[in-house]
């Protein structure tokens, strides 16, 4: 009896325990991020628009006509009518200029020969040439306000087979316009080289004067002198290099000095290090090169004194 309640109680336990387990809430999984816009993208740029098409049309039927969607796809579609348009396009250019090498060869062909059959082809070339010439005419108008490149090489084969006046207008205006834009990225590309230099400078000029400000006037003097030397005519420089030039001209006019009130006292030594001080500041500066080497003078004369006695 007892062995019996306790298998029941067990019982009763296992199945709370299950219940409990049921009654859990159950995780939401993480939407699946849909990448299929990047993905499309991804193609174009390979130049795969149909199969980018394709996956923008699966995916747009699960997603409730997103207009995200619906505009990429219409974007798509309009770039891929162009791309097949210009690609046409360029296949055209290259059978015309393909039939038009052979031209030459079946004239003289004709003079060659009797055979009428080389007249034929010669007189079915050039009807077939005059209709390239007549879609390349239409290529040139229908690409010169989106594709100055691609309008000129059509007008440029079609002027080649028979000269229009229309045709060399157009082709005179895209070149005319070709040149315009030339010029004007010419313009901006300076201006960008200007204003990068200009940013240079002012960066060089402004190191330059913090070390005038905080008292390193050699360094100061040196970067200044390099720049001066890349723009001789920068007056900033100028006013700047003065300066520099007035403060070292006073330290080293003190360092003389002090160093003559050294020599004076009989402190030899000391006075050539002063004035070894003031020539490290103008290596050019012959008053203190005189002074040290009349102080090296008397310091031999004194050791020479020494070793006699």
């Amino acid at each position: 009896m007892k062995s019996s309640l306790t298998l029941i109680t067990v019982c009763i336990c296992q199945l709370l325990l299950s219940g409990c387990q049921l009654l859990q809430p159950r995780e939401t999984p993480a939407p699946v991020k849909d990448d299929s816009l990047e993905y499309s993208r991804q193609l174009v740029a390979k130049g795969r628009y149909s199969e980018a098409i394709q996956l923008l049309n699966q995916a747009s039927v699960g997603t409730k006509k997103n207009q995200s969607y619906i505009q990429e796809l219409k974007n798509l579609r309009g770039q891929q009518k162009i791309v097949e348009e210009e690609l046409n396009d360029q296949l055209l250019i290259s059978n015309t200029s393909a039939l038009k090498n052979q031209l030459p060869i079946l004239v003289k062909l004709t003079k060659s020969s009797d055979n009428p059959q080389y007249l034929q082809l010669l007189e079915q070339t050039q009807a077939q040439l005059q209709s390239m010439r007549l879609a390349l005419s239409d290529c040139g108008w229908r690409h010169y306000k989106r594709n100055n490149a691609l309008a000129k090489d059509c007008l440029s084969i079609a002027l080649s087979l028979k000269l229009d006046e229309s045709d060399q207008n157009l082709m005179d205006h895209l070149l005319k316009e070709q040149s315009e834009s030339k010029k004007a990225l010419e313009k901006k590309e300076k201006s960008a080289r200007q204003k990068r230099w200009k940013e240079k400078l002012d960066k060089r000029l402004a190191e330059a004067n913090r070390l005038l400000e905080s008292g390193q006037l050699r360094d100061a003097k040196h970067a200044l002198q390099k720049i001066l030397k890349d723009v001789p005519k920068n007056s900033r420089a100028k006013e700047m290099l003065a300066k520099v030039d007035r403060q070292l001209q006073r330290y080293i006019d003190n360092l003389l000095s002090a160093g003559d009130r050294l020599y004076r006292d009989g402190e030899i030594e000391s006075a050539k290090a002063t004035w070894r001080a003031a020539l490290a500041l103008d290596p050019q500066d012959q008053r203190a090169r005189e002074k040290i080497q009349r102080a090296q003078r008397v310091l031999n004369n004194l050791e020479n004194l020494r070793k006699t006695n």
